[in-house]
């Protein structure tokens, strides 16, 4: 008998009208899942940082699907819990950015993905992995991801938009302040990047943004990573000045770029893209400028100024909606 444990984020669901909402969604999981043979288990997360041990404790239990209602940021909590141990991931979306529910297929309506869950299908993936110090300690430590990891001007943005209760209370409109007043008023992040190509060799460079995606779409963004390749979809600007760094963003959140390893006609500014197995983004040797260097994956700032990203030997099981 299939075993099925089912997370989800307490603050999402605080309201009254979310919590109808939320209410209606387990009873149409247990209904769904029990009609059909299967055991449910409903528990709220903690908190974000238990997560993960949550999760792991349900693995150990013998529950062989996890289905998380919550945004990305818990997706991830859990993820950590549950990588590579041969169980299946779901997700109801009920966050802010539900990027993940996004490259799922999954409607906006968390009801409405919820009955779509019920019959959904699972197909294993490839997951990234990061290395990164965390904030005050000097031993690095390493997460999983299914979004992206980077280093950059966008990793200061998610922790701008974080801060307080922006993203709760503002949702993408939170964002949207944080970047405007990053690109406005903070300084161009600048770092290296070291960069070794799924087709060969090592490259090493000087730049001002970088990110290692692992699906096709963020919002509107469609960078092209593959969940189920065996390389992460890498997208940069080399150093640059605030006005080319804007345009670079313009042209990437309209999709105005160049193919993998294809270059930059007529000197224009715009993002690289290239295919890897391997990143690392560290501090430009005796550079006058000292920046932050933020590291983020999932939307989670984890650390600062030194990151290693590569393809995890460890895999997921991701449930596909039934169309």
């Amino acid at each position: 008998m299939r075993r099925i444990f089912v997370f989800y984020n307490p603050i999402l669901v605080a309201g009254r009208g979310r919590r109808a909402m939320f209410e209606r969604i387990e009873e149409m999981l247990r209904n769904g899942h029990e009609a059909e043979g299967r055991e449910v288990q409903v528990a709220p997360t903690f908190s974000a940082t238990s997560a993960g041990a949550q999760a792991s404790e349900a693995v150990e239990a013998g529950y062989d699907t996890v289905l998380v209602c919550g945004g990305d940021g818990t997706v991830f909590q859990v993820l950590q819990g549950i990588a590579g141990k041969g169980v299946s991931l779901g997700v109801i979306p009920l966050g802010t950015g539900n990027v993940i529910a996004q490259n799922l297929g999954l409607p906006r309506n968390p009801v409405r993905a919820a009955q779509m869950m019920v019959r959904g299908q699972a197909r294993e993936a490839r997951l990234g992995q990061l290395k990164v110090a965390p904030v005050g300690h000097r031993q690095m430590k390493s997460w999983y991801f299914l979004i992206s990891a980077g280093m950059g001007l966008h990793a200061a943005l998610m922790n701008l938009s974080q801060m307080g209760n922006g993203k709760r209370i503002g949702g993408r409109a939170a964002y949207f302040a944080a970047g405007a007043r990053l690109l406005l008023k903070e300084p161009i992040e600048e770092f290296l990047l070291e960069m070794t190509r799924a087709s060969g060799g090592t490259v090493t460079v000087e730049a001002s943004e970088a990110i290692a995606v692992r699906l096709p779409a963020i919002n509107v963004w469609r960078p092209g990573g593959d969940w189920f390749g065996n390389s992460l979809r890498l997208a940069w600007i080399p150093r640059c000045e605030r006005m080319d760094f804007f345009r670079s963003v313009l042209a990437a959140l309209t999709n105005r770029v160049s193919g993998p390893g294809e270059g930059e006609p007529g000197g224009q500014m715009r993002p690289y893209y290239d295919d890897i197995v391997r990143m690392v983004c560290k501090p430009i040797p005796n550079s006058k400028k000292r920046s932050r260097l933020l590291v983020e994956a999932d939307g989670e700032v984890l650390g600062t100024r030194h990151l290693e990203v590569t393809v995890a030997k460890e895999r997921i099981s991701l449930v596909f909606p039934a169309k």
